[in-house]
Formats: structure tokens, sequence, C-alpha cells
């Protein structure tokens, strides 16, 4: 059967790409090192795939069709879209590869329990997965099937459902009936805002409650959070879906906090996490 052999969460924003001049430089490196130190663990752990869940920034996903969840079933993909329109963008346009039969057995068994994935048979991926990428497998080792959360157009999965289908994750990974290793990559967040007046505003004390509640393994406490709680810290603070997900993959396991900064230039509350 197949093992669940790692979990990975990171804040995905593009500037540590495409604008590392804007954050304090001590910051930023501790950002590089952090990646450095959950690519070291993504290599150790060797998975023979793994699903790296994100929000998608609307360019696959419009708000005139928005799943709540969606999941990639092909041989590769691409991106990060961004790099195809702009040459600088700081990491280059590449394919990666996937695993579509991993893909279509969690859709199957999803759809005879109660997990109705939208599929996606081609992806131009943006930031979100792609930067990441990046940073933990530049080289493309280890094939990915990307898991798609809407945190950008209402009405939203909440946390308790993203919670839900992390917990059914984990026991569908078990329940694979294949001698493999799985690991999941959460990618997004934490407090920030995108267009509105609170843009530049990081709510510390929110970040390290939440981080808190993360590394602890108190689950019960990431589920129960609301819409309004999350949109009070940030309109795109909605992102910390993925790690909800990841959280509810590996119920209850504790995980070791690598990172927070808050990172002004960035505007963004910047976190990394791994659960062995």
């Amino acid at each position: 059967m197949a093992q669940l052999c790692l979990g990975l969460a990171t804040s995905h924003l593009a500037h540590i790409v495409n604008a590392r001049q804007l954050g304090d430089p001590a910051q930023v490196a501790a950002f590089d090192a952090g990646y450095r130190r959950l690519a070291a663990a993504l290599a150790t752990a060797a998975p023979d795939v793994a699903l790296i869940v994100s929000a998608e920034h609307v360019n696959k996903f419009f708000i005139d069709n928005m799943p709540a969840f969606c999941i990639g079933m092909f041989n590769a993909f691409s991106g990060p879209a961004e790099a195809r329109k702009r040459k600088d963008y700081g990491i280059p346009y590449r394919p990666v590869p996937s695993e579509p039969h991993f893909a279509r057995y969690l859709v199957e068994r999803g759809l005879d329990e109660g997990v109705d994935w939208a599929i996606a048979e081609n992806w131009e991926v943006d930031h979100g997965i792609m930067v990441p990428l990046s940073r933990l497998d530049p080289d493309g080792r280890h094939p990915m099937v990307p898991v798609f959360i809407n945190c950008a157009a209402p009405p939203l999965p909440s946390p308790r459902r993203c919670y839900a289908v992390g917990r059914w994750l984990g026991e569908a990974i078990a329940g694979w009936d294949r001698d493999k290793r799985v690991a999941i990559i959460a990618t997004g967040g934490l407090s920030h805002s995108v267009g509105t007046a609170q843009q530049g505003w990081i709510d510390e004390d929110f970040d390290r409650r939440f981080l808190a509640d993360f590394c602890a393994g108190r689950d019960e406490a990431l589920a129960a959070l609301s819409d309004h709680e999350i949109n009070a810290t940030g309109s795109a603070t909605g992102e910390i879906r993925s790690w909800i997900m990841l959280a509810g993959a590996f119920a209850g396991r504790k995980a070791e906090q690598v990172l927070y900064e808050p990172i002004r230039g960035f505007e963004t509350g910047c976190a990394q996490c791994i659960i062995a």
C-alpha cells in the first residue's frame, strides 16, 4: 500500500523570484534558507509522486466557472503562466512531469466517497505552484499532481470542508494499492491583501496563532476558522486553505516550523513548515 511520507507548507509569493529587492535582505535570506530546508526534506523523503496544493490566481479558472476543488490528470503540465507573458519573470517557463494514474485513482475514489473533483486535462499553472517548485524541485525529479482550491471567488469551500477533504486524501493515499511514497506540498498565505486598502498590512498575531495551531496539530482550531476571521486579516489570507487541507491529510500530526517572517516589502506573512 502507498505511504504518505512528507508534508511541506510554504508561502508561494512571486516576489521571491521577481522582486527580491523589495524585501529586507536578512528576511529574504532566511526565506531562501527555509526553502533549502524544505528541498532537502523532499529529496530525503524521495516520494514517487507528490500532490501540490495551491490557490489559483484567476489564470485557469474564472468567476463564471470556479470549482471548489480541481485536480490535474495528465502526463505533464507547464508554467508559470506569467513567465510566458513576461520573459524577465525570474524563473523559466518549463514542463513538470505528473502522474495521471494516481490522479485518476483519487478522482474515481472521490466520486464513490463524496469528494467530487473537477478535472483539468491541460493546465498552465501560475506562480502559486511554479515559484515553490523552482526552489523545491527545479529539475522535475518528482512527478507532481496539481490540486486547486478556490480561494478567490465566493462562495468558497469552508476551512472545515478543506480539512475534511484533507482527511479524505490521507485515507485515500493509504488505501492506494501501489507500493508508492506520496508527499503533499501546500502553498499559499499567510496574511496578506491584494488590491484593497489593507494591502501592505500583515496580521502577525493571526499568523503566529495559526502557525501555533498548525504545528501543534490542533486541527479543530484550524477547521473552525470562519471566513469572517480569515478575511479580517487580509483579502488573500484565504490561501491558508491549502495548509488546512495538508493538516487534514496528516490528521493531528505535529509540524516543525522552519520559518516565519513578516516581510514588509513583500506585503506578506511568509512561513514554512515540515511534517515528517
